[in-house]
């Protein structure tokens, strides 16, 4: 399951607009299969920009690599290949993604809330383009995160990227504003809109202070954080100018 591609503040239409049904995130992906690279190439400047930090800072000598929710894997196919990762486990409970993936991938058939314990640990480990937001709820997102810390190899890293509810860069200053006052929760519509038309599902965008709680109850240490622009991928200064990417390791504690 990817990420929020293109979050909303609103159902959007206006009179004598057809409603469209709002889907469990699982299914809306079953739905937008066929056109998930068109919306993946809408933003290519940004998936590239992530993909550049990660191979960067995957540990020296790591082995294997794990992405939970990896649509049709070519991402993570790429980072491993980069990375002279040889073993990769791709983690997609989208049948209509999974059809996707390249013949001879180990994949999973489950979600990362409920991710069950394999007793198999990964150098690097991914959850990219707001896959957390689209798990229901602050309960099962602490035990997402939780699990992707059971997969981490004790000098592995996760790599996690998330929608910054407060990105002024790329929502505008009336968005952030409305979210603050009105939407503070986080939960936003997310809609698709594809040659067959519009595809609607329900995510959750994240604070960083929201980020940092999360951290701290699934036991996770940020070893670095980095602000990205939606549009051309630059590296940020400011909070607000971007979308966070996280690198984390498992509390040894």
């Amino acid at each position: 399951m990817r990420g929020t591609l293109n979050p909303t503040t609103g159902a959007g239409g206006g009179q004598g607009r057809v409603p469209v049904p709002v889907l469990d995130a699982v299914a809306a992906y079953d739905l937008v299969a066929p056109w998930y690279r068109d919306l993946s190439e809408r933003r290519r400047e940004y998936l590239d920009a992530v993909d550049a930090e990660i191979v960067r800072r995957v540990p020296r000598g790591a082995g294997s690599l794990i992405d939970c929710g990896a649509a049709d894997g070519r991402r993570a196919l790429a980072i491993a290949e980069r990375a002279e990762i040889s073993r990769v486990v791709l983690v997609e409970p989208s049948y209509g993604m999974r059809g996707l993936i390249p013949a001879g991938i180990e994949v999973w058939n489950e979600r990362i809330e409920s991710l069950s314990d394999s007793g198999r640990k990964f150098d690097a480990v991914l959850c990219l383009w707001n896959v957390l937001g689209h798990v229901s709820g602050r309960e099962l997102r602490v035990a997402a995160l939780k699990n992707l810390a059971r997969l981490c190899s004790a000098g592995g890293l996760i790599f996690l990227d998330v929608i910054n509810q407060f990105n002024v860069a790329a929502c505008g200053i009336g968005v952030v504003l409305r979210r603050m006052l009105i939407s503070g929760d986080g939960d936003v519509p997310v809609t698709w809109r594809t040659s067959a038309g519009e595809v609607e599902t329900r995510g959750h965008v994240f604070s960083t202070k929201e980020m940092k709680g999360l951290f701290r109850e699934a036991q996770l240490v940020t070893v670095g954080r980095i602000v990205l622009n939606y549009k051309s991928g630059r590296r940020q200064a400011w909070t607000a100018g971007g979308n966070l990417l996280y690198v984390l390791k498992a509390d040894p504690r």
